[in-house]
């Protein structure tokens, strides 16, 4: 399916739609991006943030005054409120999974913040409830959205990279010690993991969005607690074989001062690219690629390396839009909860490879 650009002018404002109407789960520091975007739908008359659920009293009271709306304590008590289509869950990654499947049995539509769980079991439940359901599941893998990444998806589907033999994709960030204590569930295998399933998944998207799904892990060493004080991985080195036969790595590490550009390589025989961050550092290809209705290219913005909430709001804003418009159009958003498993599955093959983590072992196909 070609590629379309969601992002662009505001909406003119669309008179015959009811706003989608939004619950936020989990007030943390990416709801507040959320609920950011959200307002800016508003204006165009396409969603509007209605409420929201956090169990922290200090962060519910600052998130209910900053957006003034009210937010209660549970996600029982969002969901009894008869003014919900849709919640954005932002909360903790191992709760992901369960707190989609309460949604979905409620038969609210669910944009999950990635990932969609740390457990393949976990996200396969949520994806299920969703069908079972008839609900719309949309993830976020916001950098899709960017004009670099579309470009060489684009110049893929028309055949220009011709046969693609090797990808790579490493994450060289920081985080120091107290980054990690400010949330008791940050790297606990529990809830967060480590690097790979914090960090990392955006680029692991990339390889798999671009290129196609990863066939197996072939080595993997990942090391838990080095030099933090934490369950999960610091520093993380994989192989990797994908379903057209190419070999990657996927490298990773929230120890490298003060954080670099995430880097993904993708070679062909026909064409090439590389990205830092989301800016297309390189892109040629044999034959002449004519893109006449793409988009200007942006700088990326912000620090995600070093800053956790480094963040632009233009791929969020993307990426919301197009699931707020899947809904409305009644058909699949642009990021789905099974994409989102494609992920997931290699997270889990991985720490299975590398013999780690509470669920090392069973991650299955």
């Amino acid at each position: 399916m070609p590629v379309e650009l969601a992002l662009g002018a505001p909406d003119a404002k669309i008179p015959y739609m009811n706003p989608l109407r939004f619950g936020i789960c989990g007030c943390g520091g990416i709801a507040g991006l959320h609920a950011e975007c959200l307002r800016v739908l508003e204006k165009s008359g396409l969603a509007r943030l209605v409420a929201g659920c956090e169990p922290m009293a200090a962060r519910r009271e600052k998130f209910s005054a900053r957006w003034s709306i009210p937010v209660v304590a549970s996600l029982d008590e969002l969901l009894k409120r008869d003014d919900i289509d849709a919640v954005a869950v932002c909360s903790p990654s191992g709760l992901h999974g369960r707190q989609c499947v309460q949604i979905a049995e409620t038969g609210r539509h669910i944009l999950c913040e990635k990932p969609l769980d740390l457990r393949l079991d976990e996200a396969d439940a949520a994806i299920q409830a969703a069908r079972k359901n008839g609900v719309t599941l949309g993830g976020i893998f916001q950098q899709r959205f960017a004009s670099g990444p579309m470009k060489v998806k684009r110049a893929i589907e028309q055949g220009l990279f011709g046969q693609i033999v090797m990808v790579h994709c490493e994450t060289p960030w920081y985080r120091t010690q107290e980054y990690y204590d400010s949330g008791e569930w940050r790297g606990t295998w529990e809830l967060d993991c480590g690097v790979l399933a914090n960090q990392s998944p955006h680029m692991i998207d990339r390889i798999i969005w671009l290129v196609g799904d990863i066939q197996e892990v072939l080595s993997a060493t990942c090391e838990p607690g080095r030099l933090r004080d934490v369950e999960g991985e610091t520093l993380a080195v994989a192989t990797v074989r994908l379903v057209n036969g190419a070999l990657g790595t996927i490298t990773a590490t929230t120890l490298a001062f003060d954080g670099l550009p995430q880097r993904v390589l993708i070679c062909g025989v026909d064409g090439s690219a590389a990205f830092a961050d989301d800016e297309l550092q390189y892109f040629k290809t044999r034959k002449p690629f004519d893109d006449p209705g793409a988009a200007p290219e942006k700088q990326s913005s912000g620090n995600r390396a070093g800053d956790p909430m480094g963040l632009s709001m233009d791929g969020h804003l993307g990426n919301i839009r197009d699931f707020v418009m899947a809904v409305h159009e009644q058909r699949r958003p642009m990021v789905t909860g099974a994409d989102q498993r494609r992920v997931i599955r290699v997270l889990n093959l991985i720490y299975e490879k590398a013999g780690v983590g509470p669920f090392a072992r069973g991650a299955g196909p």
